[in-house]
């Protein structure tokens, strides 16, 4: 997350809170030599940093356009969210401890392409992110995406 909105969204909807820098190739519908177009061959790339180092790198070589828009149904997104107590005698015990499942609405994907995926968690030195790091990695996809969640479906609450 690289702004302050980003980080309060994390904490209300349980997503990653860490600051961090994230680049994707952008696409413009005025395609030239700087950029590339929605075509076969073409490449999108992206990463996430923090700390002064590179947590996760993916690309993605398009192949083909997605004729069929409900083969990428929404895919369940799970969070935890997690507020610490510092007063002491309660640090073991959070305000709030919830693995949660977004309730996504208004779902819109535009111009859906799909392709050869790669993606890396390199090993850094002080994160644990590497030990998720894939087996292997299938189909990339590029792709517009806008959704609106304002609901939160609680799966599992530790009681304090």
């Amino acid at each position: 997350m690289d702004n302050d909105a980003a980080i309060a969204r994390g904490w209300t909807q349980g997503y990653p809170k860490r600051l961090g820098s994230v680049f994707q190739t952008r696409y413009y519908a005025a395609t030239g030599k700087a950029g590339p177009a929605l075509a076969a061959g073409s490449k999108f790339a992206g990463t996430v940093s923090a700390g002064g180092q590179r947590l996760a790198e993916g690309v993605v070589t398009l192949r083909e356009p997605v004729t069929d828009l409900s083969a990428l149904h929404q895919r369940p997104v799970v969070n935890l969210l997690y507020t610490p107590r510092l007063a002491a005698g309660m640090r073991d015990k959070p305000a709030v401890h919830e693995l949660v499942e977004n309730v996504p609405h208004d779902v819109k994907i535009e111009q859906a392409w799909i392709g050869d995926g790669a993606f890396e968690l390199p090993v850094c030195k002080g994160e644990e992110l590497s030990d998720l790091a894939p087996l292997r990695c299938g189909k990339g996809l590029r792709a517009s995406m806008a959704y609106v969640v304002d609901d939160l479906k609680t799966l599992k609450r530790k009681k304090s």
